[in-house]
């Protein structure tokens, strides 16, 4: 029966190449999900920090050319995740905010933040008059915000932006998906496998 340090090694040295081409290392984890690999490269992560110390393992050791491998494969694998959340938010965009009243909300969102600072003053100062007139200005702009347009808005697009990083997350990673696709991601990828000592079919001016 394997010891828990042998699992601890072994899972932290799970994306770590077994030899051969970089294409069929990439080959060798068809079927798994990205979800698998971003997780793979975060308990390594976890692991060397802890082995290591918080500043991972040394440069030029064989540990760290290992981490920034994985680095490498993760934004690669996971290189279309901004088109499942876009950088540039949807209720960003002035047509949506024009359409779900941003203004208002804004206002309102403003006037409560101002109103509580102006709480915590007054409660300093035990100004019990004050704290009750500024409660009462929280409730009105609280009364406002409470399913405002703008906020079910964003709440229902940040939740189709969730879903949709889910799926992409948890989808089988494919052939085609794991071929060189020629971005600047591969390029690094390919450079990280060969300072570990593999091949590629890739060449990269380095």
């Amino acid at each position: 029966m394997k010891t828990f340090k042998v699992y601890l090694e072994n899972r932290a040295y799970a994306l770590a190449p077994r030899g051969g081409t970089l294409e069929e290392y990439l080959r060798s984890i068809e079927g798994k999900t990205i979800k698998q690999i971003l997780d793979d490269s975060s308990y390594m992560r976890l692991y060397f920090g802890n082995k290591f110390g918080m500043s991972g393992p040394a440069e030029d050791t064989a540990e760290a050319d290992l981490q920034n491998f994985a680095s490498k494969l993760t934004n690669w694998v996971n290189r279309d995740i901004y088109k499942k959340r876009p950088k540039d938010r949807e209720y960003e965009t002035e047509g949506f905010k024009a359409e779900h009243n941003y203004e208002e909300y804004r206002t309102a969102r403003h006037g409560q933040a101002r109103a509580r600072m102006a709480l915590n003053k007054a409660r300093r100062e035990e100004n019990t008059d004050k704290m009750e007139e500024l409660q009462v200005d929280i409730d009105k702009f609280g009364d406002v915000l409470d399913d405002h347009p703008y906020i079910t808005g964003m709440r229902q697009i940040e939740s189709e932006y969730d879903a949709a990083v889910t799926d992409y997350h948890n989808s089988p990673l494919t052939v085609e998906f794991l071929e060189d696709d020629g971005s600047r991601q591969y390029d690094e990828l390919v450079i990280a496998f060969t300072k570990l000592g593999g091949d590629s079919e890739t060449i990269v001016d380095v």
